[in-house]
């Protein structure tokens, strides 16, 4: 698909950028915002997002999803993780995951992330700001980052950022327009055919608390479903952290 793109050399964020300029007259849906630099990238909650200048794909995609205004927002995250998944696949001809919510996992270490950012008038979803950071070229990480890895690194090639934010687009904006056209249950089987961790036990911390439990799906909601020794309990975003020193048992 063909797209509007405004490449950047340096930003403090592509998310940042991407809502200013809605706030001064708005773009175009499907307009990409690219970075070769971020010097205060954002992920979920608040954390950075680390990235070495010009290694790494680092994108804001502009879209106006008024017409799924009557949709859980959480389904567009489906969307887009699942559409970043694909292209990681596609790109590498390796199997990757989504960890709850939305991070990109290959082999327990995490190979993207994404930040949506939303702006409503009421009722009516006027923008999301889709953030996209991939790893793709780089070949060391900072140590406190504590497990990430590259596409490079999983493949030992070297990529374009171009091609790889063109697979990246193409596979995002299909879900999108599947969403739109009410392919909903579609893509939940998708989102859940690849979620990290789904029907193997594993150890998760909450509230200072390690236990262990067995994640059974991601309602539309966004909340987690798991059943634990204390019975099946729901997570919200934000409430539950993943213990990723300890390997996870698939169950028979």
């Amino acid at each position: 698909m063909d797209f509007v793109l405004i490449r950047l050399d340096e930003v403090d964020s592509t998310n940042n950028y991407a809502m200013a300029r809605i706030q001064h007259g708005g773009l175009p849906e499907g307009t990409v915002i690219q970075a070769l630099q971020q010097h205060a990238g954002r992920g979920q909650r608040n954390k950075g997002w680390i990235s070495e200048p010009r290694a790494n794909l680092l994108v804001s995609i502009i879209l106006k999803p008024a017409v799924i205004s009557h949709q859980p927002p959480f389904l567009l995250s489906m969307a887009v993780a699942a559409g970043l998944r694909e292209a990681a696949a596609r790109v590498c001809q390796q199997d990757f995951y989504i960890k709850w919510t939305n991070d990109l996992y290959w082999n327990d270490r995490k190979a993207g992330g994404i930040l949506i950012e939303n702006t409503w008038k009421g009722q009516y979803w006027q923008y999301a700001v889709v953030g996209i950071g991939l790893n793709v070229n780089q070949k060391q990480f900072p140590p406190e980052l504590p497990n990430p890895v590259s596409l490079s690194q999983i493949t030992g090639k070297e990529y374009e950022l171009q091609d790889v934010l063109q697979e990246v687009y193409d596979q995002i904006m299909k879900r999108y327009r599947d969403l739109q056209g009410g392919k909903t249950r579609e893509l939940i089987q998708e989102y859940h055919q690849w979620l990290y961790r789904k029907d193997q036990e594993a150890w998760y911390e909450s509230d200072g608390r390690r236990f262990r439990g067995i994640i059974r799906e991601v309602q539309p909601d966004g909340h987690l479903i798991m059943d634990t020794a204390e019975g099946r309990k729901s997570w919200a975003f934000g409430q539950l952290e993943f213990v990723l020193d300890q390997p996870a048992t698939p169950l028979p």
